[in-house]
């Protein structure tokens, strides 16, 4: 059993997601969080082992909130599914636009520049983005059940289509496009859904 930790690890983590995610895996320094948090490198270097199995915890972190995010708007937001992805997706936007010194999605870049040098990256990538279809797939199969049986096939495709669509505004965002260019292609996306359910109100 391992001792338990003689800092908080959660704020911790969010400085080491924070450095991580603005400068890169490989410009940051164990030493440059201990900096940042004032924990010693000696208590980092205990608990996690290593700058790979620090980043490893701190970009697991990230990864369950933003599906936690996902999750949470999805459910959240009113009336129909076709309402309820177009919110979703002005979330994604405004999260965004919130945060203009950021450069895209943590989980994305990382996955792109480290899967293949860090394999548990591509793991809990995938892992998280499963979990992100499951809340989408849910919040649909509820309206989509109102009409008759599911089609479970074409509810994880549509699932997984709309998670590619908030992560290709993600990107599109990092490029500079503006936000009123992210929504105009977010509500064309939004069309995918097929009328004869999308639009029913929620029962």
């Amino acid at each position: 059993m391992g001792r338990p930790r003689q800092f908080d690890e959660q704020a911790l983590l969010a400085a080491a997601v924070e450095l991580f995610w603005t400068k890169g895996f490989d410009t940051t320094s164990v030493e440059d969080v201990s900096r940042a948090t004032g924990i010693g490198n000696g208590s980092i270097y205990g608990a996690y082992g290593s700058k790979r199995g620090l980043f490893l915890a701190a970009f697991e972190r990230y990864c369950e909130q933003r599906a936690r995010f996902v999750r949470e708007v999805i459910e959240s937001a009113p009336g129909s599914a076709r309402a309820a992805v177009r919110t979703l997706c002005r979330a994604v936007i405004d999260d965004c636009a919130a945060h203009p010194d950021r450069r895209g999605c943590l989980m994305i870049n990382s996955i792109a520049h480290l899967g293949t040098r860090i394999p548990e990256v591509a793991t809990i990538g995938a892992r998280t983005t499963a979990t992100m279809e499951s809340a989408v797939a849910d919040r649909l199969r509820h309206t989509m059940s109102t009409t008759g049986p599911v089609d479970e096939a074409l509810l994880s495709t549509l699932s997984a289509n709309i998670v590619m669509t908030t992560q290709g505004l993600i990107q599109l965002s990092r490029m500079g496009v503006t936000p009123s260019r992210l929504r105009d292609i977010a509500d064309v996306s939004c069309e995918i859904l097929p009328p004869t359910w999308a639009d029913l109100p929620v029962s």
